[in-house]
């Protein structure tokens, strides 16, 4: 097995625990020792570890010291503390400031410290089991929502970088709005069904070339509608919801479906028509070619506080300043040429 073997650090002061320690689990772990606190410590910033076995009581750095130190460098290890029941204002303060796994009173069954690690390192193979199972199903619902966006957006050969664009441009945004990682994370991925509605528009309204007649504009209209009744009511779609229903109203009252003004858009929808507009602007469409950053910049500030939020404007600003618009843009391959503006979006 060699180096697929688990990783397990003993830290005691006492050279015979050690040994016995060693001896006693060599043959099944790649078995690391450290003969005080701060030589585990130091061993904990240059080797990783899959569990951290540590004893309280020692002269330098205390078992809990140790352990949380090892929370806080390597998060996914083990961790157990070796204790006697003299220690128990230690164990606790190890429970609450280094989220042990288990603690063992010394001295120990063998048997049962032999049990404790085993089931330790099983319960840490299947953490990693579930995280690796979790990403290959992020990735496929990603996958699908991505593809079902592809299919209602007409079937232009750049939807799906569109809407991944789309995505990113939320997500970072939405970051810089002030929300949390795993609501810009979510807000972005909702973007992607910003214009699922589209399944229910004709091919021959999305991709026409030229302007949309007045009753043509009207079908147009209703894929906001469209959107929310296809995502029903299920509560993990809600900001998609919002989205797909609100990202093409205005601030200022003059958009659709319901012309609401300001605050009454949710700000998932004020967030993702920023990125949505940004992109169609910097895309080739079937009636444009694409704008400069520059050009798309100058046109949506001129909306900003009519169709676009002031604030949420300044935002993509700062992101823009910090070049994560362009490695967006870059890392989905918009192109952006010298044109004269056409003001269709």
């Amino acid at each position: 097995m060699g180096n697929d073997k688990f990783r397990v650090l003993f830290v005691d002061d006492e050279a015979d625990v050690l040994d016995s320690l060693k001896r006693a689990f060599r043959l099944d772990y790649q078995i690391f020792t450290a003969n005080s606190g701060a030589e585990g410590i130091a061993l904990l910033k240059t080797e990783k570890f899959d569990l951290i076995i540590s004893d309280q009581r020692m002269p330098d750095i205390t078992g809990d010291a140790v352990l949380k130190f090892a929370m806080q460098e390597q998060p996914e290890a083990i961790r157990i503390l070796l204790t006697g029941y003299s220690d128990m204002e230690s164990l606790v303060r190890c429970v609450n400031e280094a989220g042990i796994y288990k603690y063992i009173t010394k001295p120990w069954e063998p048997e049962n410290l032999r049990l404790t690690v085993v089931r330790a390192l099983e319960s840490l193979t299947l953490g990693r089991q579930l995280a690796i199972a979790s990403a290959h199903l992020k990735d496929a619902y990603l996958d699908a929502v991505t593809m079902l966006s592809v299919a209602c957006e007409g079937k232009d050969e750049d939807t799906g970088s569109h809407v991944r664009r789309v995505q990113h441009y939320t997500e970072v945004l939405a970051l810089e709005m002030g929300l949390a990682p795993d609501a810009a994370e979510h807000m972005g991925l909702m973007s992607i069904l910003h214009d699922l509605g589209k399944m229910y528009i004709p091919d021959a309204i999305l991709k026409k070339p030229g302007k949309l007649d007045a009753a043509e504009w009207e079908i147009m209209q209703r894929h906001a509608e469209f959107g929310v009744k296809i995502l029903g009511d299920n509560p993990f779609y809600e900001v998609a919801r919002e989205i797909a229903g609100c990202h093409h109203e205005n601030v200022d009252g003059s958009g659709y479906p319901k012309g609401l003004k300001g605050d009454e858009i949710p700000l998932s929808a004020r967030i993702a028509k920023i990125a949505d507009v940004f992109d169609a602007l910097t895309s080739r469409r079937p009636y444009k070619e694409p704008w400069t950053v520059e050009q798309a910049f100058e046109w949506m500030d001129g909306q900003s506080g009519s169709q676009l939020d002031e604030k949420v404007m300044q935002g993509f600003h700062r992101i823009h300043a910090r070049g994560e618009v362009d490695g967006i843009m870059q890392r989905f391959q918009t192109a952006a040429i010298e044109i004269q503006p056409d003001t269709r979006t």
